[in-house]
């Protein structure tokens, strides 16, 4: 892998600036940097799904572009992570060969993310699995492999999308891929529901198979590629991974996946081999895992997925459907989604304290008053729970598998949604120099209260405020026990808090609080400036 280090290394032309490696504390599952701080991050999904794979970043775009630009809006919207779909596909074009080239423009990418503060999460992103099947994720070479062998199960499934009650897609001009327009006309999670999609997860779940074997190849090489870099706050593992049709077959595919049977038997040793081709090269980056899309009534899985792993966390999506603001029975289900997958996922990590939680996928709203109140109101879970989270997602990037094509902060006129913007671009702690208790932002009146153990003084508390969308006429910051941070701002938006020298607050309960100053008479309002 020399040749492969040094590729990178000679194209990526920017180096993080004082990016401190996050790790998952094992005691309690929080994030926390090298002075001990402890880390929130809240950001946006960047997944590019056709080729070439990756986002263009020549220049600004509202549709796909991750430019100069683009990079400068995320740190003054308080946006520290992106998850980065780093497609298979690019990775390995044809059967073994690793495209060393597509990954060093994943690492450029990320290291010029670094040089303004954000950390990038690396996701194996797919949905469906293959693009002749309606999706993307897994390379086509596989695909044709396996078409060709006759004793495989995915040779032998009925033809796509048996056995779903619907016209075959007609197929491109070139044959092997159905027309995209007449993909779109179901929901893509349909496809799931078929003979073929189903056998082809099937193989990925086979030991030895060709399939999983390219799988632990992609994590190798993806491994090789950013071990060591301060910048990764993570390996995702695989993107919402299917339960459905396993067998191939009519039967398989009638049959609803209840509790963690597909964890258990399927996921857990998938992800146990990933993570051994993994660690045998980085030891230190924390690994990212995500059950089957289904919620749960049985815990999540049995067991923590990779045992004795202090560097493990769960990655896990919560969504509403489409519409979800267009009156009380689609809030009311909104509701039921939001209180089923939060509880589901909040009482695992309780149960297994130490592993971290990260909620990579939410969101792909409109822009309704509806959908953002339930989007505020899943926020506020986060808060409480101390999570990090990634919105789906930033820009449209030609998204063909998502179940709402307004999910982009960007509308059809390439304007920017503001109200969208305002409700993701919250106060928040992104470092907290001890131990938090408390975290709670009220986007109605600007209030914010963070309550933690000071045990740290080597860094500062850092707080986002973003001032032209929350406090557009200033805003106060209100420390107890008095004198115990000192303040100070050396960039628009954020504020540092230095814990003071005095005995008495090192380890201290301190509240810090945020208030939002009324306009002074005749003071008006200044407009968002982008």
């Amino acid at each position: 892998m020399a040749t492969l280090c040094a590729l990178l290394d000679a194209t990526a032309s920017a180096r993080a600036i004082d990016l401190q490696q996050v790790r998952i504390d094992p005691e309690t599952g929080l994030l926390r940097d090298t002075y001990g701080r402890t880390r929130i991050f809240h950001g946006v999904n960047v997944v590019y799904k056709k080729a070439p794979w990756y986002p263009p970043s020549a220049a600004f775009s509202p549709e796909d572009s991750l430019d100069n630009e683009t990079m400068d809006n995320l740190r003054s919207w308080g946006f520290n992570v992106v998850r980065l779909g780093v497609m298979w596909p690019g990775v390995e074009p044809a059967p073994g060969s690793i495209d060393l080239a597509y990954l060093a423009e994943m690492r450029r990418l990320a290291e010029e993310l670094a040089r303004r503060g954000v950390y990038t999460m690396v996701d194996l992103h797919q949905d469906i699995g293959s693009r002749r099947f309606c999706g993307e994720g897994f390379p086509e070479h596989y695909i044709d492999e396996l078409e060709r062998d006759p004793t495989s199960t995915f040779s032998r499934a009925a033809p796509f999308p048996a056995p779903l009650p619907m016209r075959p897609p007609a197929p491109a001009a070139n044959g092997t891929a159905p027309l995209l327009e007449n993909c779109l006309q179901h929901s893509f999670t349909d496809y799931y529901l078929t003979e073929k999609v189903g056998s082809l997860w099937k193989e990925l779940y086979t030991p030895a198979s060709s399939l999983q074997e390219g799988f632990l190849r992609f994590w190798r090489a993806v491994a090789n590629a950013f071990v060591g870099k301060p910048y990764i706050v993570g390996y995702e593992l695989l993107n919402e991974p299917s339960g459905w049709c396993l067998e191939g077959d009519a039967l398989s595919c009638a049959v609803q996946p209840i509790g963690n049977d597909v964890e258990t038997r399927h996921l857990t040793p998938l992800y146990q081999a990933a993570a051994e081709a993994i660690r045998a090269i980085d030891p230190r980056t924390p690994i990212w895992y995500e059950p089957a899309v289904l919620p749960k009534v049985t815990d999540v899985f049995k067991e923590k997925p990779l045992g004795n792993d202090t560097q493990q966390g769960l990655a896990y999506h919560i969504y509403c459907q489409p519409g979800d603001g267009a009156g009380p029975m689609s809030a009311a289900i909104c509701y039921m989604a939001q209180d089923l997958f939060t509880t589901n996922y909040f009482s695992w990590l309780r149960r297994f304290k130490g592993v971290g939680g990260f909620m990579t996928e939410f969101g792909a709203i409109g822009d309704t008053s509806g959908e953002l109140l339930h989007l505020q109101r899943l926020l506020r879970f986060a808060d409480d729970a101390f999570q990090s989270w990634t919105y789906w997602m930033l820009k449209k990037f030609g998204d063909f598998t998502t179940a709402n094509a307004a999910e982009s902060l960007y509308d059809e006129h390439g304007e920017l949604e503001v109200p969208k913007l305002k409700a993701l671009s919250r106060t928040y702690a992104p470092a907290i120099g001890g131990t938090p208790t408390r975290m709670a932002f009220d986007p109605d009146t600007g209030a914010f209260e963070l309550v933690f153990v000071a045990s740290v003084r080597t860094a500062p508390t850092v707080l986002y405020v973003n001032e032209e969308l929350h406090y557009p006429h200033g805003y106060d910051v209100e420390v107890t026990p008095t004198g115990c941070l000192n303040m100070r701002s050396l960039e628009k938006n954020y504020v540092e808090l230095g814990l003071a020298a005095s005995a008495r607050c090192f380890g201290a309960v301190v509240t810090v609080q945020v208030h939002r100053k009324a306009p002074a008479n005749g003071q008006r309002s200044p407009q968002l400036l982008v």
